[in-house]
Protein backbone atom coordinates (compact mmCIF):
# COMPACT_ATOMS: atom_id res chain seq x y z
CA UNK A 1 0.00 0.00 0.00
CA UNK A 2 1.62 3.24 -1.13
CA UNK A 3 -0.97 5.60 0.34
CA UNK A 4 -0.78 6.27 4.06
CA UNK A 5 -2.77 8.21 6.63
CA UNK A 6 -1.09 11.35 7.92
CA UNK A 7 -1.87 11.35 11.64
CA UNK A 8 -2.03 14.42 13.86
CA UNK A 9 -2.01 14.06 17.64
CA UNK A 10 -3.63 16.52 20.04
CA UNK A 11 -1.48 16.87 23.14
CA UNK A 12 1.40 14.99 24.70
CA UNK A 13 -0.59 12.44 26.69
CA UNK A 14 1.01 9.42 28.30
CA UNK A 15 -1.14 7.03 26.27
CA UNK A 16 0.09 8.69 23.08
CA UNK A 17 3.73 8.25 24.08
CA UNK A 18 3.41 4.68 25.37
CA UNK A 19 0.93 3.22 22.90
CA UNK A 20 -0.34 5.29 19.99
CA UNK A 21 2.93 6.71 18.69
CA UNK A 22 4.61 3.26 18.64
CA UNK A 23 1.45 1.87 16.99
CA UNK A 24 1.59 4.36 14.12
CA UNK A 25 5.34 3.93 13.71
CA UNK A 26 4.85 0.16 13.49
CA UNK A 27 1.80 0.29 11.24
CA UNK A 28 1.67 -0.44 7.53
CA UNK A 29 -0.56 2.53 6.69
CA UNK A 30 0.19 5.42 9.05
CA UNK A 31 2.60 8.36 9.31
CA UNK A 32 3.27 10.61 12.30
CA UNK A 33 2.61 13.85 10.46
CA UNK A 34 1.90 16.43 13.14
CA UNK A 35 1.62 17.12 16.87
CA UNK A 36 0.47 20.07 18.97
CA UNK A 37 0.47 20.65 22.71
CA UNK A 38 -0.38 23.38 25.19
CA UNK A 39 3.38 23.82 25.53
CA UNK A 40 4.74 24.57 22.06
CA UNK A 41 8.28 23.63 23.13
CA UNK A 42 7.13 20.22 24.32
CA UNK A 43 5.40 19.56 21.01
CA UNK A 44 8.59 20.52 19.20
CA UNK A 45 10.60 18.19 21.44
CA UNK A 46 8.23 15.26 20.81
CA UNK A 47 8.34 15.91 17.08
CA UNK A 48 12.10 15.51 17.15
CA UNK A 49 12.16 12.54 19.51
CA UNK A 50 9.51 10.48 17.76
CA UNK A 51 9.96 11.50 14.15
CA UNK A 52 6.89 13.62 13.45
CA UNK A 53 7.03 15.46 10.17
CA UNK A 54 6.03 18.70 11.88
CA UNK A 55 5.11 20.27 15.20
CA UNK A 56 2.32 22.82 15.42
CA UNK A 57 1.97 25.82 17.67
CA UNK A 58 -1.65 25.20 18.64
CA UNK A 59 -4.35 22.53 18.43
CA UNK A 60 -6.24 24.69 15.96
CA UNK A 61 -3.22 25.04 13.70
CA UNK A 62 -2.84 21.26 13.69
CA UNK A 63 -6.43 20.47 12.75
CA UNK A 64 -6.40 23.12 10.02
CA UNK A 65 -3.23 21.71 8.43
CA UNK A 66 -4.32 20.38 4.99
CA UNK A 67 -1.60 17.72 5.14
CA UNK A 68 -3.28 16.02 8.11
CA UNK A 69 -5.83 13.32 7.30
CA UNK A 70 -6.81 12.02 10.73
CA UNK A 71 -6.64 13.20 14.33
CA UNK A 72 -5.98 11.12 17.43
CA UNK A 73 -7.60 12.80 20.44
CA UNK A 74 -6.22 11.66 23.82
CA UNK A 75 -7.02 14.94 25.61
CA UNK A 76 -8.78 14.94 29.01
CA UNK A 77 -12.32 13.60 28.76
CA UNK A 78 -13.97 17.01 29.05
CA UNK A 79 -12.13 18.15 25.90
CA UNK A 80 -13.02 15.18 23.71
CA UNK A 81 -16.18 16.69 22.31
CA UNK A 82 -14.91 20.20 21.65
CA UNK A 83 -11.71 19.26 19.86
CA UNK A 84 -13.10 16.26 18.03
CA UNK A 85 -15.90 18.40 16.61
CA UNK A 86 -13.45 21.14 15.68
CA UNK A 87 -11.30 18.57 13.89
CA UNK A 88 -14.26 17.05 12.04
CA UNK A 89 -15.48 20.48 10.96
CA UNK A 90 -12.00 20.96 9.50
CA UNK A 91 -12.52 17.79 7.44
CA UNK A 92 -10.44 15.45 9.62
CA UNK A 93 -11.29 11.88 10.57
CA UNK A 94 -11.12 11.35 14.34
CA UNK A 95 -10.02 8.45 16.51
CA UNK A 96 -11.01 9.59 20.00
CA UNK A 97 -9.80 8.01 23.22
CA UNK A 98 -12.32 6.35 25.46
CA UNK A 99 -14.71 7.33 26.84
CA UNK A 100 -15.87 9.16 23.74
CA UNK A 101 -17.28 12.04 25.77
CA UNK A 102 -18.78 13.04 29.12
CA UNK A 103 -22.34 11.95 28.29
CA UNK A 104 -24.60 10.74 25.51
CA UNK A 105 -25.68 14.25 24.56
CA UNK A 106 -22.08 15.09 23.71
CA UNK A 107 -21.60 11.87 21.76
CA UNK A 108 -24.67 12.62 19.66
CA UNK A 109 -23.21 16.05 18.86
CA UNK A 110 -19.96 14.40 17.78
CA UNK A 111 -21.80 11.94 15.56
CA UNK A 112 -23.71 14.83 14.01
CA UNK A 113 -20.45 16.61 13.21
CA UNK A 114 -19.03 13.44 11.62
CA UNK A 115 -22.09 12.95 9.46
CA UNK A 116 -22.17 16.61 8.43
CA UNK A 117 -18.51 16.54 7.47
CA UNK A 118 -18.54 13.14 5.80
CA UNK A 119 -15.70 11.93 8.04
CA UNK A 120 -15.09 8.91 10.25
CA UNK A 121 -15.38 8.91 14.03
CA UNK A 122 -14.42 5.98 16.26
CA UNK A 123 -13.85 5.41 19.97
CA UNK A 124 -10.40 4.06 20.80
CA UNK A 125 -11.22 0.75 22.49
CA UNK A 126 -8.04 -1.02 21.40
CA UNK A 127 -8.82 -4.26 23.27
CA UNK A 128 -11.51 -5.15 20.71
CA UNK A 129 -8.85 -5.57 18.02
CA UNK A 130 -6.65 -8.04 19.89
CA UNK A 131 -6.84 -11.57 18.41
CA UNK A 132 -7.81 -12.95 21.84
CA UNK A 133 -10.95 -10.83 21.82
CA UNK A 134 -11.82 -11.69 18.24
CA UNK A 135 -11.41 -15.40 19.10
CA UNK A 136 -13.40 -15.00 22.32
CA UNK A 137 -16.38 -13.48 20.55
CA UNK A 138 -16.21 -16.08 17.78
CA UNK A 139 -16.26 -18.90 20.37
CA UNK A 140 -19.21 -17.36 22.18
CA UNK A 141 -21.17 -16.82 18.97
CA UNK A 142 -20.65 -20.43 17.91
CA UNK A 143 -22.02 -21.63 21.26
CA UNK A 144 -18.81 -22.98 22.77
CA UNK A 145 -20.13 -22.44 26.32
CA UNK A 146 -23.83 -22.52 25.45
CA UNK A 147 -26.00 -19.47 25.97
CA UNK A 148 -24.19 -16.84 28.03
CA UNK A 149 -26.27 -16.07 31.10
CA UNK A 150 -23.89 -13.80 33.03
CA UNK A 151 -20.72 -11.77 32.54
CA UNK A 152 -18.28 -10.78 35.25
CA UNK A 153 -15.67 -8.24 34.23
CA UNK A 154 -13.24 -6.09 36.20
CA UNK A 155 -10.66 -3.44 35.42
CA UNK A 156 -8.96 -2.30 38.62
CA UNK A 157 -5.56 -1.00 39.71
CA UNK A 158 -3.81 1.19 42.26
CA UNK A 159 -3.62 4.74 40.92
CA UNK A 160 -1.24 7.12 42.65
CA UNK A 161 -2.68 10.52 43.48
CA UNK A 162 -1.42 13.27 41.19
CA UNK A 163 -2.89 16.76 41.33
CA UNK A 164 -1.78 17.38 37.75
CA UNK A 165 -3.75 14.43 36.36
CA UNK A 166 -7.29 15.11 35.11
CA UNK A 167 -8.44 11.71 36.41
CA UNK A 168 -8.63 13.23 39.90
CA UNK A 169 -11.05 15.99 38.87
CA UNK A 170 -14.77 15.18 38.41
CA UNK A 171 -15.41 18.14 36.10
CA UNK A 172 -12.72 16.88 33.73
CA UNK A 173 -14.18 13.37 33.52
CA UNK A 174 -12.09 11.86 36.28
CA UNK A 175 -12.85 8.79 38.36
CA UNK A 176 -12.71 5.04 37.94
CA UNK A 177 -15.99 4.62 36.05
CA UNK A 178 -15.03 6.98 33.23
CA UNK A 179 -11.40 5.85 33.11
CA UNK A 180 -11.58 2.06 33.34
CA UNK A 181 -15.21 1.21 34.10
CA UNK A 182 -16.10 1.96 30.50
CA UNK A 183 -14.14 -1.15 29.46
CA UNK A 184 -16.12 -3.84 31.34
CA UNK A 185 -19.38 -2.18 30.28
CA UNK A 186 -18.23 -2.21 26.66
CA UNK A 187 -17.13 -5.84 26.91
CA UNK A 188 -20.41 -6.97 28.49
CA UNK A 189 -22.29 -5.44 25.57
CA UNK A 190 -19.91 -7.09 23.13
CA UNK A 191 -20.24 -10.53 24.71
CA UNK A 192 -24.03 -10.43 24.87
CA UNK A 193 -24.34 -8.77 21.47
CA UNK A 194 -27.10 -6.64 22.96
CA UNK A 195 -27.74 -3.44 24.88
CA UNK A 196 -28.53 -3.36 28.61
CA UNK A 197 -32.02 -2.37 29.66
CA UNK A 198 -31.20 -1.18 33.18
CA UNK A 199 -28.27 -0.34 35.41
CA UNK A 200 -27.70 -0.29 39.15
CA UNK A 201 -24.43 1.14 40.44
CA UNK A 202 -22.79 1.97 43.74
CA UNK A 203 -19.55 3.87 44.24
CA UNK A 204 -17.13 4.92 46.93
CA UNK A 205 -16.57 8.63 46.39
CA UNK A 206 -13.22 10.04 47.44
CA UNK A 207 -13.96 12.82 49.95
CA UNK A 208 -10.82 14.74 48.99
CA UNK A 209 -11.43 14.93 45.24
CA UNK A 210 -15.04 13.90 44.59
CA UNK A 211 -14.14 11.21 42.05
CA UNK A 212 -15.40 7.65 42.30
CA UNK A 213 -12.57 5.46 43.57
CA UNK A 214 -14.36 2.13 43.28
CA UNK A 215 -17.58 1.51 41.36
CA UNK A 216 -19.62 -1.68 41.07
CA UNK A 217 -22.22 -1.93 38.30
CA UNK A 218 -24.98 -4.46 37.69
CA UNK A 219 -26.35 -4.34 34.14
CA UNK A 220 -29.54 -6.16 33.15
CA UNK A 221 -29.75 -7.40 29.57
CA UNK A 222 -32.78 -8.70 27.67
CA UNK A 223 -33.78 -12.25 28.54
CA UNK A 224 -32.86 -12.05 32.21
CA UNK A 225 -29.10 -11.94 31.60
CA UNK A 226 -26.78 -9.92 33.80
CA UNK A 227 -23.31 -8.37 33.84
CA UNK A 228 -21.32 -7.39 36.90
CA UNK A 229 -18.77 -4.72 36.00
CA UNK A 230 -16.19 -3.48 38.50
CA UNK A 231 -13.71 -0.60 38.27
CA UNK A 232 -11.32 0.86 40.81
CA UNK A 233 -8.38 3.17 41.45
CA UNK A 234 -7.66 1.47 44.79
CA UNK A 235 -7.77 -2.29 44.23
CA UNK A 236 -5.35 -5.00 43.19
CA UNK A 237 -4.80 -5.17 39.44
CA UNK A 238 -7.50 -6.99 37.49
CA UNK A 239 -8.22 -6.99 33.75
CA UNK A 240 -10.53 -9.94 33.50
CA UNK A 241 -13.55 -11.46 31.85
CA UNK A 242 -15.57 -14.43 33.05
CA UNK A 243 -18.45 -15.38 30.76
CA UNK A 244 -20.78 -17.98 32.28
CA UNK A 245 -22.86 -20.01 29.86
CA UNK A 246 -25.37 -22.81 30.14
CA UNK A 247 -22.71 -25.35 29.16
CA UNK A 248 -19.45 -23.88 30.41
CA UNK A 249 -17.36 -20.83 31.25
CA UNK A 250 -14.84 -18.73 29.32
CA UNK A 251 -12.15 -16.75 31.11
CA UNK A 252 -9.63 -14.07 30.11
CA UNK A 253 -7.11 -12.84 32.65
CA UNK A 254 -5.86 -9.98 30.45
CA UNK A 255 -9.02 -8.90 28.70
CA UNK A 256 -8.04 -5.23 28.34
CA UNK A 257 -4.29 -5.16 28.86
CA UNK A 258 -2.73 -7.87 26.70
CA UNK A 259 0.30 -5.85 25.68
CA UNK A 260 3.71 -7.42 25.08
CA UNK A 261 3.10 -11.02 26.07
CA UNK A 262 1.26 -14.14 25.02
CA UNK A 263 -2.22 -14.66 26.43
CA UNK A 264 -4.72 -17.49 26.65
CA UNK A 265 -8.43 -18.21 26.63
CA UNK A 266 -9.54 -20.68 29.30
CA UNK A 267 -12.69 -22.70 28.68
CA UNK A 268 -14.26 -25.04 31.22
CA UNK A 269 -17.01 -27.48 30.26
CA UNK A 270 -17.96 -29.88 33.05
CA UNK A 271 -14.72 -31.45 34.30
CA UNK A 272 -12.84 -30.62 31.10
CA UNK A 273 -10.56 -27.60 30.98
CA UNK A 274 -9.20 -26.28 27.69
CA UNK A 275 -6.59 -23.57 27.26
CA UNK A 276 -6.26 -21.85 23.90
CA UNK A 277 -2.94 -19.97 23.54
CA UNK A 278 -3.02 -16.59 21.81
CA UNK A 279 0.29 -15.13 20.54
CA UNK A 280 1.21 -11.61 21.54
CA UNK A 281 -0.12 -8.81 19.36
CA UNK A 282 -0.04 -5.01 19.33
CA UNK A 283 -3.72 -4.18 19.68
CA UNK A 284 -3.06 -0.44 19.24
CA UNK A 285 -1.37 -1.08 15.90
CA UNK A 286 -4.24 -3.33 14.80
CA UNK A 287 -6.78 -0.67 15.76
CA UNK A 288 -4.79 2.06 14.03
CA UNK A 289 -4.44 0.01 10.85
CA UNK A 290 -8.15 -0.79 10.84
CA UNK A 291 -9.01 2.90 11.11
CA UNK A 292 -6.43 3.74 8.45
CA UNK A 293 -7.91 1.19 6.06
CA UNK A 294 -11.34 2.73 6.58
CA UNK A 295 -9.94 6.17 5.75
CA UNK A 296 -7.93 5.08 2.70
CA UNK A 297 -10.18 2.40 1.24
CA UNK A 298 -13.51 3.75 2.49
CA UNK A 299 -14.11 0.49 4.34
CA UNK A 300 -16.79 0.47 7.03
CA UNK A 301 -15.62 0.75 10.62
CA UNK A 302 -16.00 -2.41 12.64
CA UNK A 303 -17.13 -0.31 15.59
CA UNK A 304 -18.74 2.91 14.34
CA UNK A 305 -19.50 5.88 16.55
CA UNK A 306 -23.01 4.56 17.24
CA UNK A 307 -21.34 1.89 19.40
CA UNK A 308 -19.77 4.63 21.52
CA UNK A 309 -23.19 6.24 21.92
CA UNK A 310 -24.67 2.98 23.19
CA UNK A 311 -21.82 2.57 25.66
CA UNK A 312 -22.35 6.11 26.91
CA UNK A 313 -26.07 5.44 27.40
CA UNK A 314 -25.07 2.75 29.89
CA UNK A 315 -22.46 4.95 31.59
CA UNK A 316 -24.96 7.79 31.95
CA UNK A 317 -27.38 5.37 33.60
CA UNK A 318 -24.66 4.22 36.01
CA UNK A 319 -23.94 7.79 37.11
CA UNK A 320 -27.65 8.45 37.59
CA UNK A 321 -27.96 5.27 39.65
CA UNK A 322 -25.02 6.33 41.84
CA UNK A 323 -26.67 9.71 42.42
CA UNK A 324 -30.15 8.39 43.15
CA UNK A 325 -29.42 5.03 44.75
CA UNK A 326 -31.91 3.36 42.43
CA UNK A 327 -31.79 1.10 39.39
CA UNK A 328 -32.15 3.15 36.22
CA UNK A 329 -33.97 2.12 33.06
CA UNK A 330 -31.40 3.03 30.44
CA UNK A 331 -33.71 4.47 27.80
CA UNK A 332 -34.93 6.92 30.42
CA UNK A 333 -31.38 7.84 31.33
CA UNK A 334 -29.95 8.76 27.96
CA UNK A 335 -30.74 12.47 28.24
CA UNK A 336 -28.83 12.75 31.50
CA UNK A 337 -25.11 12.68 32.03
CA UNK A 338 -22.33 13.84 34.26
CA UNK A 339 -20.42 12.66 37.29
CA UNK A 340 -21.26 10.75 40.40
CA UNK A 341 -21.06 13.76 42.68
Amino acid sequence: MDRKVNWGILGCAGIAEKAFIPAVRGSRNGVLAGIAARDENRARDWAGRFGFLKSHRTYQELIEDPAIHAIYNPLPNDLHTEWSIRAMRAGKHVLCEKPMAMNAVEVRAMIGAAEAGGVLLMEGFMYKFHPQMEKTIALIREGKIGEVRSVHSSFTFHFERDSSNYRWFPAMGGGALYDVGCYPISLARLVFGAEPVSAFAKARIDPATGVDMTTAVLLEFPGGRFAQCDSSFEAHFQSRLLAVGTEGTLRLDRAFSAKDFDTAIEIVRGDAKETLPIPRADMFTLMTEHFGDAVLEKNPLRYPAADALDNMHAIDACFESIRTGRAVVIQKAIQSGGTAS
